[in-house]
């Protein structure tokens, strides 16, 4: 059974070998992404252009791509970033609004069923959605959501499925290789930053360009986590923002190796649910 790597050490080599993350992301979240990915100490590409798309993508150690506003060009320029990333590298699949429209449902699936993304996360109303449970939102916003666990359960279980599935929340949820991971802790104001669901797919992209999806995944999450514990008080979440992306930036990799013993649980099988 895989485990996930010491997410310090996965922190410590993002640090020392700063990867190109090449962004394909929305408008509303791309200056705070921008931010997360720099205070992580990876290095960060955005252009939604699909005639440079495939050219760009061809030089990154990782790519995300983020569904979150749709385009004109947005299918053929994902599409050509598709294309030119280099064999090996890996793709998240950040599923913005999955079940808002049909337009997105439908091009959501057609990137999954690519067999190209490395790993695929939502909140957890866009990943019951996914795999088959029931979720209701607000906007892009997780309201309520029925039947996670399973749903993870179905999205990594195909031959062409990503190797590994998130669904963000109270608690992060981790599948992979049909085992489920468990990622506690405090979230300070996050829950009230726009765009901070985005902003984790930055980071995960980033740890994704230096270690196994599972590892990434973990890692990510959990330096979210501590980051938004550390963050000091603020007057509101616009100031509190600002004081999350220090913390970020300041977290040191043998926090993330001691705070993994306390906050992440697993795993747990995920083959027993019907």
């Amino acid at each position: 059974m895989i485990r996930p790597a010491d997410p310090g050490k996965v922190w410590e080599s993002i640090r020392k070998k700063r990867p190109l993350v090449y962004q394909l992301t929305n408008t509303v979240a791309a200056s705070f992404q921008a931010e997360v990915t720099a205070a992580a100490g990876a290095a960060v590409v955005m252009s939604s252009h699909p005639g440079e798309a495939r050219v760009i993508a061809s030089g990154a150690d990782a790519l995300l791509l983020n569904t979150g506003t749709p385009g004109g060009t947005s299918q053929e320029a994902f599409i050509e970033a598709l294309g030119g990333l280099r064999k090996g590298k890996p793709c998240l699949l950040d599923a913005v609004g999955y079940g808002l429209t049909p337009f997105r449902t439908g091009w959501i699936n057609s990137l999954l069923e690519g067999g190209r993304v490395t790993a695929v996360k939502g909140n957890a109303a866009e990943m019951a959605r996914l795999g088959g449970g029931s979720g209701s939102m607000k906007g892009v916003e997780s309201s309520r959501a029925h039947g996670v666990e399973k749903a993870l359960k179905e999205i990594t279980k195909s031959e062409t499925a990503p190797v590994v599935a998130v669904a963000t929340g109270k608690v992060d949820k981790i599948a992979c290789g049909g085992s489920l991971w468990k990622v506690r802790g405090g979230a300070g104001l996050l829950p009230q930053v726009p765009a901070s669901g985005c902003a984790l797919g930055s980071v995960m992209a980033a740890c994704m360009a230096v270690t196994d999806p599972l590892s990434a995944a973990t890692a990510a999450l959990l330096a979210f986590r501590m980051a938004a514990e550390r963050a000091p008080g603020a007057a509101g979440p616009a100031s509190w923002r600002n004081a999350f992306v220090d913390a970020l930036a300041a977290l040191e990799p043998e926090k993330l190796s001691s705070g993994m013993k306390e906050r992440v649980e697993g795993p747990f099988p995920l083959e027993v649910l019907p």
